[in-house]
């Protein structure tokens, strides 16, 4: 180390040891950091702290580094940018999985994310869709891997993602962006078409931000403001077709409209694959309170039939879409009540409405002495001739308070506790309703009898309560120790079921200087069932009479991490054992078909991640690899052995969609006001999500999966010419794989162990290749903003590694 560098560490050191009490709290920590070129992170503590102190291995994605490769998605940031993280795009909307680990259709039920500290996941079913993070205004993304319930509660299974927002000072004046990207169409095997007018893809995003820092009660105050829209419309794309199942008298058992040949499922997809999105976002804060506030309002629709939530619904047809309303709001108030005391009180609020709407052409035929009110059928009930449309519709909302207390027993941080209370009450509910389109009206007409009147519904009021403490503890220099420990009640829980809902961490830190840092830690994490899991029902889906008892997943984790200079490298080895896995498991697989959910042996995975980073030619040329490899196998339950025992399968089974080998690699270079980046994903052999029936074999044949996958992205950013405070992004996305690893049409297979022989698959298709323009505009009325270029400058060489200390939450 210099003398330079040396003498400015000691300089920080003193100026923040020797700060206001208002000043010197945890998140000022960053002034010194800063030197030392380490991201300062707050995911796995609540607390701002080093990287290398943080009992858990993390990486943080800045907001310059989303401009520098023209990301607009967070699926697309965890891809290429994370480390141990992946995200499945399956022509619908992103779902994450972890360290070789992901749960099918589980619509991110199992990762956490948290937006200034208000968790986005819905309370009803868990489901957070990752197009609801407005990215303009983002300023670091912290991906904590590993369990994460000891400080968050339910769902921090496969890790926790924490998005930070920018604070006024880092989003001065008026920003405005406006992308637009386009998409060839693909044939029937996922290659590349030449491209026609009514079949490209085109997706486009507007955005417009504002942030002002001013005086407010004598206190410095600052707001930031944005609204975003995004339009993605799938280019045209054709699926295989395949014959569906006839009845006796040879009748196709399904009338999938006019888009689709009569007797076939498949065919040219032109209108039900699109995403569409609009949303506000305000954080104001006054000295040590901060209110956040975000609204969207999306829509979705997925161009395929599978088992799960496209299982009917006229071909291609736009009215199959789904839809959801999100509002979240929270206040937090930060006090510090003496030289050792801080206090941290935030209320906060949720309301979400997702909507799953079918336009059904077909109607099934009446079953023999059944009558129509235990009658659910597949397509649109016997009744008026003319097609119907079936809602499911989801409701959730959530009011709560979080009290939090901190006390540094020696004033120094050596030694201390944290100790907090979080509570909530909720409400959750679904109904089910099938409308005859010609006239409006839902079906029945005995609303005490026939579900398809008033549809199947059910309200729940639900309350939960947490109590949580964590510890930290410095031994002496380079050993530190953060242990704590979280009881959650919840009324979705049986009180025979509470010791599954708590969590434990304990973390032995060794840090011999700044360069080197070496970690051992436990956790755990649970996850309630949902509301959607207990409690709906339908003729195909019914409850589990014993109820269901919460998922539970404990890891153990090895992690060491060097520094030195611009040179950074990580590696850990980990490894989880979940148990009580609630799974939609299949009841009778012929038709009519019934399933419910069961808590299922659970699922074993091990394996490492590996992180580089480094840079040249000072600084301006910036290297980065990460890779995970994991090995993760589903346990059987003693039922399923015995009978798949003849076919071979053992005790248990590879896990489906997750890759067990992937990462990413980028290279960006700074060249004046711009940058050139080239970002690479790639994703080893992944099974398909129906090579199994809730574990038992598929009589899929061969068993289907998917090729190895990689993607590329490029971009150039810069500044325009003679136009103040203007930017420019060119780019592209390619992916070399066709194909994603989900099922696609009535061809789904059926547990083998009752049926030996069965049809070949079709998959999901990418989309394949994206070319992308966009530019920036911003109108800055502090002159301490700097130049032109600097206002359009899509990075900094001082922060496009780590995160801006000043936007912990």
């Amino acid at each position: 180390m210099s003398s330079t560098r040396l003498a400015l560490i000691c300089a920080a050191s003193l100026a923040w040891s020797t700060a206001s009490p208002r000043e010197a709290r945890a998140e000022d920590v960053g002034s010194l950091l800063e030197i030392l070129e380490e991201s300062v992170v707050s995911g796995a503590s609540r607390s701002a702290e080093r990287e290398s102190d943080a009992p858990a291995m993390s990486s943080v994605i800045t907001g310059a580094q989303l401009k520098l490769f023209g990301i607009r998605r967070l699926a697309d940031a965890l891809t290429f940018l994370a480390s141990g993280v992946f995200a499945h795009d399956r022509m619908s909307v992103p779902e994450v999985g972890a360290r070789g680990v992901a749960l099918t259709r589980d619509s991110n039920s199992h990762v956490l994310i948290v937006l200034d500290g208000m968790v986005v996941n819905e309370q009803g079913g868990g489901a957070v869709f990752l197009h609801d993070i407005p990215i303009e205004i983002v300023d670091h993304i912290e991906v904590v891997l590993g369990p994460g319930s000891v400080l968050y509660g339910a769902q921090a299974m496969l890790g926790v993602i924490n998005v930070v927002t920018k604070k006024a000072a880092d989003h001065q004046g008026i920003r405005a962006t406006l992308t637009f990207g386009a998409s060839p169409p693909l044939d029937e095997s996922g290659d590349i078409r030449a491209p026609s007018v009514e079949g490209v893809g085109g997706e486009g995003t507007a955005t417009l931000g504002f942030g002002r820092r001013f005086t407010l009660l004598g206190q410095p105050a600052g707001v930031v403001a944005a609204v975003d829209v995004h339009r993605f419309e799938g280019p045209e794309v054709s699926f295989p077709k395949q014959r569906l199942p006839v009845l006796a008298d040879g009748v196709s058992v399904m009338d999938l409209g006019s888009h689709a040949e009569p007797g076939f499922w498949g065919g040219t997809v032109e209108e039900q694959w699109f995403r569409r999105k609009a949303g506000a976002f305000v954080r104001l804060d006054v000295g040590d309170l901060s209110a956040v506030a975000q609204a969207t309002r999306s829509s979705w629709a997925a161009p395929f039939m599978d088992l799960h939530e496209n299982r009917v619904g006229a071909f291609d047809d736009a009215r199959n879409d789904n839809t959801q309303s999100l509002v979240l709001a929270s206040v937090r108030y930060r006090a510090r009540l003496s030289e050792r005391i801080e206090g941290v009180a935030r209320g906060y609020f949720g309301y979400s409405r997702i909507e799953r709407s079918r336009y059904v052409v077909g109607h099934d035929p009446l079953v023999p002495h059944v009558p129509l009110d235990v009658l659910d059928p597949e397509q649109c009930p016997r009744g008026p001739s003319g097609p119907c449309r079936k809602e499911a519709l989801f409701l959730s909302r959530w009011v709560g308070l979080e009290l939090q207390a901190r006390y540094d027993w020696a004033g120094d941080g050596a030694f201390t506790t944290m100790a907090g209370l979080d509570g909530r009450l909720r409400t959750s509910a679904y109904e089910f309703v099938a409308f005859d389109e010609l006239t409006g009206k839902s079906y029945g007409s005995d609303p005490a009898r026939t579900r398809w009147h008033g549809g199947g519904h059910r309200l729940e009021d639900e309350a939960a309560l947490g109590a949580y403490v964590q510890q930290t503890l410095r031994l002496f220099r380079p050993l530190s120790l953060n242990a704590g420990i979280r009881v959650d009640l919840d009324s979705r829980i049986p009180l025979e079921y509470v010791a599954n809902a708590i969590s434990p961490r304990a973390a032995l830190i060794l840090t011999p200087d700044e360069r080197v840092s070496l970690k051992l830690i436990y956790s755990s994490a649970f996850r309630a069932p949902s509301f959607v899991e207990l409690y709906t029902v339908s003729g195909r889906l019914l409850p589990n009479p014993d109820g269901l008892k919460p998922e539970k997943v404990s890891s153990l984790e090895a992690v060491s991490s060097f520094r030195s200079g611009a040179y950074s490298f990580t590696a850990g080895g980990f490894y989880s054992d979940w148990r009580d896995v609630i799974e939609l498991q299949l009841l009778r697989a012929k038709a009519p078909s019934v399933s419910r959910y069961n808590n299922v042996p659970g699922i074993e995975n091990y394996g490492a991640n590996l992180g580089f980073e480094t840079s040249f030619l000072e600084r301006k040329l910036r290297v980065g690899v990460n890779s995970t490899f994991a090995a993760t196998r589903r346990r059987m339950s003693a039922e399923q052995i015995t009978r798949n025992a003849r076919f071979g399968t053992g005790d248990d089974v590879p896990i489906t969609v997750a890759p067990q080998v992937y990462g990413n690699a980028r290279v960006s270079y700074e060249v004046g006001a711009g940058a050139v980046s080239l970002a690479a994903a790639y994703m080893g052999r992944r099974i398909a999500d129906q090579a199994y029936y809730g574990g038992d074999p598929s009589n899929i044949a061969p068993r289907p999966e998917v090729p190895p996958q990689v993607e590329l992205r490029a971009a150039v950013t810069g500044a325009i010419p003679g136009v103040k405070g203007a930017g420019y992004t060119l780019g592209g996305q390619y992916a070399f794989s066709a194909h994603e690893p989900y099922v696609v049409g009535p061809n789904q297979g059926q547990p083998r162990y009752l049926v030996e022989s069965g049809p070949t698959a079709d998959f999901a298709l990418k989309n394949r290749l994206t070319l992308f323009a966009g530019i920036e505009l911003h109108l800055d009325d502090d002159a301490a903003a700097g130049s032109p270029a600097a206002a359009a400058r899509p990075s900094s060489i001082a922060t496009v590694g780590r995160a801006s200390h000043g936007a912990s939450p």
